[in-house]
């Protein structure tokens, strides 16, 4: 199934390329006169973005520096935009990386859980904030009402939703055991079929689980909440800046013209299975600025800007450090267990010299 959605992926984008090359060739010459200064300030923005980035992965993973937490996001964002169905390679690119660093696999697990939920209710929130902007300014001249009016709706009951069931995970035990046991029963059917099933007692992590996750949001909610709101800035100013950089003013595109179509994209692409949002974020984006008055080389010009730094830079900055990482562990490939491991060796017999 993924070789033939990538088959289908590569012949589309071909096709796309083929077909728009008149414009692709425009949008490459606008690209090519772009300034050095501007260069150099967008060049600093998504670079300090992918800092905040790092400084949020560090507000809820303890045991690691900054550094190190923007080295595992770079790489598992490098993981994301290469891999189609990319989740458990960015996930285990996480865990390998983090535990390398002698992270506890409690804390590890926190991290897993704690960056997911935070993300969708980062891209929930976005596409809420978009929709009601998008409903209620001139934007809906342009794309139906009903579209926004479904985005909210979807929205507002995912976000209720999801902080009504972790409200009740976290602060009421009852649920959390209820859960727990009934995927124990799951999971003990699972291992009389199959041997190679861990045996793990679930309702002991969960219950280990909530303390540790009730303990993080005591000692850094606060943290956590600067992070993400800091993060969510810099996501939101990265495509005002780029569209900006190409010369096309506030009066032709409007700020709020720019985020609303960004965040209708963003909400698509979070929901497509390819990776990083390919192809879905090009042809959207570029689709409902040129319908908002844009023009179109210059609007062309900046979504493909805005993915060269988006897609194809993370990538880049993400491969260097997956090799730094794997060249310094080298050396290494012995070093002690995480401390919630116990290695257990069983003491082989000592031949008798005589």
């Amino acid at each position: 199934m993924r070789r033939v959605i990538t088959a289908a992926l590569v012949v589309s984008i071909l096709v796309g390329v083929h077909v728009h090359r008149a414009e692709l060739r425009a949008a490459m010459g606008h690209m090519g006169g772009l300034s050095s200064g501007w260069i150099l300030a967008l060049l600093g923005l998504f670079g300090l973005s992918m800092m905040t980035q790092g400084f949020g992965l560090q507000s809820y993973t303890p045991g690691l520096t900054l550094r190190q937490s923007w080295m595992v996001q770079e790489s598992a964002t490098a993981a994301t935009n290469t891999v189609i169905g990319s989740g458990p390679v960015s996930t285990g690119v996480r865990i390998a990386m983090m535990r390398s660093w002698h992270v506890t696999d409690r804390a590890v697990g926190i991290s897993i859980v704690a960056q997911n939920v935070i993300a969708a209710f980062a891209v929930w929130t976005i596409a809420l904030l978009t929709a009601i902007a998008g409903a209620t300014g001139a934007t809906k001249q342009v794309v139906d009402r009903r579209i926004f009016l479904g985005v909210i709706v979807a929205a507002t009951v995912m976000l209720v939703g999801s902080l009504l069931f972790w409200l009740l995970l976290l602060f009421h035990p009852a649920p959390t055991r209820w859960i727990a046991q009934r995927t124990q029963r799951i999971l003990c059917r699972a291992q009389r079929r199959w041997n190679r099933v861990p045996d793990v007692n679930l309702v002991e992590i969960a219950k280990v689980g909530r303390s540790d996750a009730r303990s993080l949001l005591s000692t850094r909610g606060r943290r956590m909440l600067v992070a993400t709101a800091l993060d969510q800035i810099m996501t939101v100013a990265k495509p005002v800046m780029v569209v900006r950089a190409f010369g096309i003013p506030s009066s032709v595109l409007p700020t709020t013209t720019i985020v609303v179509s960004w965040g209708l994209v963003r909400l698509a692409a979070a929901l497509s299975p390819l990776p990083g949002g390919l192809g879905v974020t090009e042809v959207g984006l570029a689709t409902l600025l040129t319908r908002f008055g844009g023009p179109e080389s210059g609007v062309l010009a900046a979504v493909l800007t805005y993915r060269v730094l988006t897609f194809v830079l993370p990538m880049v900055t993400g491969g260097l450090c997956l090799l730094w990482w794997r060249w310094r562990r080298l050396p290494d490939h012995q070093a002690m267990a995480p401390p919630d491991f116990v290695l257990v060796t069983r003491q082989l017999p000592v031949p008798d010299p005589a």
